[in-house]
């Protein structure tokens, strides 16, 4: 089991307190749950607050023993209710005064949540706390990027159990079992965290062969899969695969809270001549724009870079969806959730950085032929990028 070191929660700590002062804000009480992982070093369900200027407290909910061995906060509270935060922060003179700004992640937690805060806190003053938090978690340590490169091994080792599923005649949700076995039996968390309030992902993944893989359904993807029923409708469905199909594998998996997110193509059979080709084009893109990850890049000259070779080839209308179902970006971020910031988009202005990890997705869909998607993990170098991940850049075919 991994544990994250002292030094780097104290490290956490202290960035994020100098943040605080830059934005003239006297306290964070951080609730959200891979947020406090992040700078308690535990999961368990607590509250933290974290001053400007002083230590930081974590108010610990239940399971405060286990709380007090995950976590290297040094000052550890129990409390159940805000009251009790309140009167603990007034006994050792840290309670806010009415003028002061609170910073909470207002993005995320419910709204009778922030109006109790409001209430205990005697103030008004609250300040959304995510974009500060969101900034500070891109940069990854080299504790985090081994974690990732962990999780990576793991769909390795689903990528080659689908190389043996002699798929023909089998549901799509068979095989997404296959790589879900696979990942879960070697240490897999067996879940995808979200960022997005609505998230939620069956398996942690996408399978989408044919004609479920050019309709869009569901959240914030392109190539989705259909779902096994309108409740979850997106994912892997009963549909069976037959000879002379393509299907995409999109899938996320998370070691030990942190998660890699990669996608490749499946040829059922020999692939056909225009399969064949698709898949080429869809790499050449790939790896013309992976060409220009480095420091100092923005995911929108990513974006755009992509857009002007599909316009050369003559294949924009089929790229990233296809007619009103089409998705203004190619890649995101990773890390404890697998749909970081930044989006690499058109409105992905900030530069790329030393030691942050996004991802770039391209894929075409076109009705009738199929889609065709890659997804690699990025870690961005000085002097450019590593690609995370030693699943290669084939069609693969399986039968």
């Amino acid at each position: 089991m991994a544990v994250v070191q002292d030094f780097e929660i104290h490290s956490r700590i202290r960035g994020l307190q100098e943040l605080l002062r830059q934005n003239h804000i006297f306290a964070v009480l951080i609730q959200k749950p891979k947020n406090l992982y992040y700078y308690s070093g535990s999961g368990q369900p607590a509250n933290l607050w974290v001053p400007a200027e002083g230590d930081p407290i974590l108010f610990s909910r239940r399971a405060f023993t286990l709380t007090k061995e995950d976590s290297s906060i040094p000052n550890i509270q129990m409390a159940n209710s805000f009251r009790e935060m309140v009167q603990y922060l007034k006994e050792v003179n840290g309670f806010p005064a009415p003028t002061h700004y609170i910073g909470v992640e207002t993005d995320i937690v419910p709204y009778n949540v922030i109006k109790k805060i409001k209430e205990s806190f005697l103030t008004s003053n609250i300040k959304n706390i995510t974009n500060i938090i969101m900034n500070q978690r891109l940069i990854k340590s080299e504790y985090e990027i081994q974690q990732i490169r962990n999780a990576a091994v793991l769909w390795t080792k689903g990528h080659e159990a689908i190389l043996k599923s002699e798929p023909v005649g089998k549901k799509e949700y068979e095989l997404a079992a296959l790589m879900e076995y696979e990942a879960r039996r070697n240490g897999g968390d067996g879940f995808v965290s979200f960022h997005r309030w609505d998230g939620c992902l069956p398996g942690g993944g996408i399978v989408a062969s044919q004609e479920n893989s050019w309709i869009v359904s569901g959240h914030a993807m392109t190539v989705t899969g259909v779902g096994l029923s309108p409740a979850l409708p997106w994912g892997a469905s009963n549909r069976t695969l037959q000879t002379g199909e393509m299907v995409v594998f999109d899938y996320g998996i998370c070691k030990e809270a942190y998660h890699c997110d990669m996608a490749r193509t499946y040829s059922i059979g020999k692939a056909n001549p225009k399969q064949m080709d698709l898949w080429k084009r869809l790499v050449e893109v790939h790896l013309q724009v992976i060409d220009q990850v480095k420091p100092g890049v923005t995911g929108a000259q990513l974006y755009f870079h992509a857009l002007e070779i599909v316009r050369k080839i003559g294949l924009e209308d089929y790229f990233m969806g296809v007619e009103n179902d089409r998705g203004a970006y190619i890649g995101h971020s990773i890390g404890l959730e697998i749909d970081e910031w930044p989006v690499i988009g058109p409105k992905a202005n900030e530069p790329l950085e030393v030691n942050s990890i996004i991802t770039l997705e391209p894929k075409f869909m076109i009705p009738e032929l199929g889609s065709v998607m890659v997804e690699d993990d990025l870690l961005i170098t000085p002097n450019g990028y590593e690609i995370i991940g030693s699943v290669g850049h084939e069609l693969f075919e399986i039968s």
